[in-house]
């Protein structure tokens, strides 16, 4: 089928939208202040991916991508210098056994030509991948994550709890009581809420990690994901952790593969063929590949390298990944999106502010990792 153009996508606009984007950036710079004192670890931590696992140095290298997937920062062969940001997706900073196996993975890479779509730093010349490994996500407007945010915080006691876990789902099934008709009750969310609670614990680098949300691909519409390369899943020589038996696991097992041998992931890109079958403005919807395959437009090599002092933790703490920091080409589309990009932001600059960081973005890899 014949991908979709961008210019036929029409965003929806609701005359609320701007009220209650305030509204949820305002509750989670309120719930960044108070992580201080809440996760007990001497700083702010951010609202979701709050623990990190660790900071890779990597190479990002474009492939000759033929017509419609040649498009943007992949139009041609070239290669960027990168890092990559492995991270837990919940907000707190817990033992590995108190947290879920939602995980995030975070590239960003150096020197891409164009200006930034985030107007407070135009020039910097890095670009953003925020990705984690599940293939949706669980709100889809401002409203949606201005009440899910609050219970999105209760996780993962709230589902463990068999008292609390029947009346929490009826509270994000029926946004609080304030769907009563229950053809508007978000079953779509809910039922992605729960599908992270079906992801495995196993090795970060054995992941498939997903945008989740969808981009602006050039002339097109896309969804962005990586995969592990099959010679690299085959190599790895800790592919399950576990958790109970260690409260690092997932650092401890990701400073090891590191350290042991080179891994490397596919970047691979799914067009948009069909705006009703694959919706942009709904993220808990998964798109069928019949419709429209994935195909590989980049590559992400991590080398062997070493990354188990503290001081790869600090670097990987200070790094800020948003979907934002892109170009026009790649703009993230639908409103979940919307939200992210004054979230974050404000988000990042509140949890600097805390803890007393310089909020600036780096010129290359070695400025992080030396």
């Amino acid at each position: 089928m014949k991908p979709v153009r961008y210019e036929e996508y029409r965003p929806i606009e609701r005359p609320s939208y701007h009220e209650e984007m305030e509204a949820v950036v305002a509750e989670v710079a309120r719930r960044t202040r108070a992580s201080v004192e809440r996760e007990s670890v001497g700083r702010a931590v951010r609202a979701a991916h709050a623990k990190t696992y660790g900071l890779l140095k990597a190479t990002v290298t474009v492939g000759d991508n033929p017509g419609f997937y040649g498009q943007g920062i992949f139009a041609r062969p070239t290669a960027y210098d990168a890092v990559v940001r492995y991270s837990n997706g919940l907000g707190h900073h817990r033992p590995d056994h108190q947290l879920g196996a939602a995980c995030g993975m975070g590239i960003k890479l150096f020197g891409v030509a164009g200006p930034s779509l985030l107007d407070d730093e135009p020039d910097s010349g890095t670009f953003d991948l925020n990705l984690i490994n599940n293939e949706v996500f669980f709100a889809n407007t401002a409203y949606d994550y201005m009440v899910i945010e609050d219970l999105f915080a209760e996780l993962p006691e709230a589902l463990v709890d068999p008292a609390r876990r029947k009346t929490w789902m009826a509270e994000f099934l029926t946004r609080r009581q304030t769907l009563t008709d229950p053809d508007s009750w978000l079953w779509d969310e809910l039922l992605a809420m729960l599908s992270f609670t079906a992801v495995p614990r196993r090795n970060l680098l054995s992941y498939t990690y997903n945008s989740m949300g969808a981009f602006r691909y050039g002339d097109h519409i896309a969804k962005i994901r990586t995969v592990p390369t099959a010679a690299s899943l085959a190599s790895l020589a800790h592919p399950i952790v576990d958790v109970r038996a260690d409260n690092e696991a997932f650092r401890r097992t990701l400073v090891a593969e590191a350290a042991e041998r080179d891994h490397s992931f596919e970047v691979q890109v799914q067009l948009n063929t069909d705006l009703a079958r694959m919706p942009v403005d709904n993220t808990s919807v998964k798109w069928p590949e019949d419709l429209s395959p994935w195909v590989t437009v980049a590559r992400v090599d991590l080398p062997r390298q070493d990354i188990g002092g503290h001081d790869n933790l600090a670097a990987a703490d200070a790094t800020s990944i948003t979907p934002w920091r892109s170009r026009e080409e790649h703009r993230p589309i639908g409103e979940i999106q919307r939200v992210r990009q004054e979230v974050y932001r404000r988000s990042s600059i509140e949890r600097h502010r805390i803890n007393g960081q310089e909020r600036r973005e780096p010129v290359g890899s070695a400025e992080l990792l030396g």
